[in-house]
């Protein structure tokens, strides 16, 4: 009984608030178009509207079941993208997650660009933590995410690529005794409180703060976590605890956190970021995607 056609038609005579005006609109006469109301309503088993001489109104049925239709044809034009991305990527849509910290560079950099040579590409762009974005990938709500890389090894139902590289840095109360140096080395941290980010949520770069703390001579003392970075930085503001986080991130200026560069062995102090999708995704949008992202990637 439901069908594109005859949702179209409850939506004009819905939005017209007259039979006549809603028959022009959708290109029938009056009266087939008032019988196709009248067994609309009869299959919904509720009337739709309240009808006399001289008006038309929804009724309390008829308005809820209009933002149904809506949707109905929401739905409908997502499913003609998706299959119009047979035409190569150059249109339909594309949904991708993002850690909070590449926000601030790597990501608006990569999307920049992609929106500019794919400007037809419905982009739906979400931050969320890497083990949020390994999940929705594998429950098909993601295309591609952007995240800690390397993946964990048990991830065989998924791709990935680097993309860029960071450094951590410290990033310290402004009061701190180090916080005017230009540089420190991790040891000079050994007896400091640590905030985290949460080896639940952000399992990476837990595990590397554990590790290059283990390198430099000592386990940190981890009294508070977090899942993103602006409550990290905030801890930190708030004189809680010293943190390690990624270069890109001393672009988000806070009055009290001084960010100081560590001056330990590069290598070990390296954070990757990368991409990471499905490998059954045939949407070539996400081919189109992965080529910009090649080409931008060292």
């Amino acid at each position: 009984m439901l069908n594109s056609r005859l949702l179209r038609q409850f939506i004009a005579v819905a939005e017209e608030l007259h039979y006549g005006r809603a028959a022009l609109r959708v290109g029938i006469e009056q009266s087939p178009l008032s019988q196709a109301i009248q067994k609309l309503e009869a299959h919904i088993g509720t009337p739709l509207f309240v009808r006399n001489k001289r008006s038309v109104t929804l009724t309390p049925a008829g308005k809820v079941f209009l933002e149904e239709a809506y949707q109905w044809l929401a739905y409908e034009r997502v499913a003609i993208e998706r299959a119009l991305h047979a035409t190569g990527g150059e249109i339909g849509q594309l949904s991708m997650g993002y850690i909070g910290s590449a926000g601030y560079g790597f990501m608006p950099e990569l999307i920049g660009q992609f929106r500019r040579e794919f400007p037809q590409v419905k982009l739906r762009v979400f931050e969320m933590t890497t083990r949020d974005q390994l999940e929705r990938l594998k429950g098909r709500y993601l295309d591609v995410g952007m995240l800690r890389t390397p993946l964990p090894n048990d991830e065989t139902l998924l791709s990935s690529m680097r993309y860029q590289h960071d450094r951590l840095m410290a990033a310290l109360p402004h009061t701190h005794r180090l916080a005017r140096r230009k540089s420190i080395s991790l040891k000079d941290l050994e007896h400091e409180s640590f905030v985290a980010f949460a080896r639940q949520h952000v399992p990476a770069a837990h595990a590397q703060l554990i590790s290059v703390c283990a390198i430099a001579g000592f386990h940190p003392r981890i009294d508070q976590e977090s899942a993103q970075v602006g409550s990290v930085i905030g801890l930190v503001a708030a004189g809680l605890s010293v943190a390690l986080i990624p270069s890109n991130l001393q672009s988000l200026i806070h009055p009290k956190v001084s960010y100081v560069t560590l001056s330990d062995t590069i290598e070990f102090l390296k954070q990757e970021v990368g991409l990471a999708w499905r490998r059954d995704d045939a949407n070539p949008a996400l081919a189109s995607f992965l080529k910009v992202a090649q080409r931008l990637s060292h």
